[in-house]
């Protein structure tokens, strides 16, 4: 990364960042105005995302198909995005799931787009995905924050978190176990959203 790290002002602003090149923006996510490297991610936390990405995809689609009244809302289902949650001090995150409105496929996100934030979350990622994150998407007014937890066959644990009415922290809203409950996710806002435990398993099929 170093080799494609330019002199950057410390803060880094927005104009700075964009300038970075985008394999160095890949990989980094800024906090206050400070470069904070992304950990590698394994491959069952990979999957465990881009599994529930596809059943949010599914979902749009299933709302599209039965919206009636004119055109639905667009919605968008994208895997480590940028999104600017402000400017100053500049902070921008990457989700490992988010749900959004729909934009021109070259701007950039920020927080008023984002419908739906989901971590998930690993050992070392417990006290920034609970603790720093959840008050940043919060305090940028993304209104449900998921957290999810895996093991090597798939999610586990899925917490649903909502901002109500004008509150600045999350509300929990519920709690699904994979050995207890029949849905691992099920929401109503912004659309209908069903997800299945085997809808997140992540080891080879059987």
């Amino acid at each position: 990364m170093s080799a494609n790290w330019p002199d950057r002002p410390n803060p880094l602003t927005l104009d700075a960042y964009l300038a970075l090149a985008e394999e160095v923006r890949r990989e980094i996510e800024v906090v206050d105005g400070n470069v904070v490297p992304r950990e590698e991610r394994g491959r069952p936390h990979q999957k465990t995302a881009f599994r529930l990405a596809s059943a949010f995809e599914a979902d749009v689609r299933k709302y599209r198909a039965g919206h009636s009244g004119g055109a639905p809302p667009c919605y968008e289902v994208n895997t480590e995005v940028s999104v600017l949650l402000w400017e100053v001090p500049l902070t921008v995150r990457k989700p490992d799931v988010v749900v959004h409105h729909c934009r021109d496929q070259f701007e950039m996100l920020d927080a008023g787009d984002v419908v739906i934030a989901v971590e998930v979350m690993s050992r070392w990622s417990e006290s920034r995905d609970r603790i720093h994150k959840m008050g940043e998407y919060a305090k940028a007014r993304i209104p449900h924050y998921l957290i999810v937890q895996f093991d090597e066959v798939g999610a586990t644990i899925v917490e649903h978190y909502a901002l109500l009415d004008a509150d600045l922290a999350y509300s929990k809203i519920g709690v699904s176990h994979r050995d207890r409950d029949l849905w691992a996710l099920h929401m109503t806002v912004p659309f209908q959203i069903q997800v299945g435990w085997q809808d997140l398993e992540v080891g080879p099929p059987v």
